[in-house]
């Protein structure tokens, strides 16, 4: 549905300002990859830099990320429980510009078998880190990221605001 904008009263950048979003809280989803010595956690942080968020986790296993971005008025929250055999003391993190990684070890095995399959697997574990940055390079390629898809529908909104006031003054003036 569109709406009639009287000639004159608002220009199509103030109507497109009054649906431009003023606070947005983000939920990013936790993309996870399981193998025997470890897990690899995945967060889409699209827009933010490193100085703008921070990770804790705490002895029961419970990671928290959260930031601000000043710009836009974006706010990131997300809570997750990371699996009983997570390893919290071992935990690495690496942010490549777009995307968080967490890799979590799982707890040692004994026996020395068990220390070279762990071994073993932790290079599967990295070789996976490695495929999960290839497959979000791919969709970051392929597809358009939020802020981008916000600023296509606020043009596009906009957009239709000027056609719509231009086809009605044509037909009622």
């Amino acid at each position: 549905m569109s709406t009639c904008v009287p000639k004159g009263s608002r220009s199509a950048k103030s109507a497109a300002a009054e649906v431009e979003p003023r606070d947005v809280d983000l939920q990013p989803e936790v993309k996870w990859h399981d193998s025997a010595a470890g897990y690899v956690a995945r967060l889409d942080l699209a827009g933010f830099r490193k100085e703008e968020f921070r990770v804790q986790v705490d002895g029961a296993g419970r990671v928290t990320v959260r930031g601000q971005r000043p710009v836009g008025h974006v706010r990131l929250h997300r809570e997750f429980q990371l699996p009983p055999a997570a390893d919290v003391d071992r935990i690495a993190a690496r942010f490549d510009g777009a995307t968080l990684y967490l890799t979590v070890p799982k707890r040692p095995a004994s026996g020395a078998a068990e220390v070279v399959m762990e071994t073993m697997e932790d290079a599967r574990v990295a070789a996976a880190a490695a495929a999960l940055e290839l497959e979000t390079e791919r969709e970051r390629a392929a597809g358009w990221d939020r802020g981008s898809a916000i600023a296509a529908a606020v043009a596009a909104f906009a957009l239709g605001v000027v056609v719509s006031h231009r086809i009605f003054s044509t037909r009622n003036g």
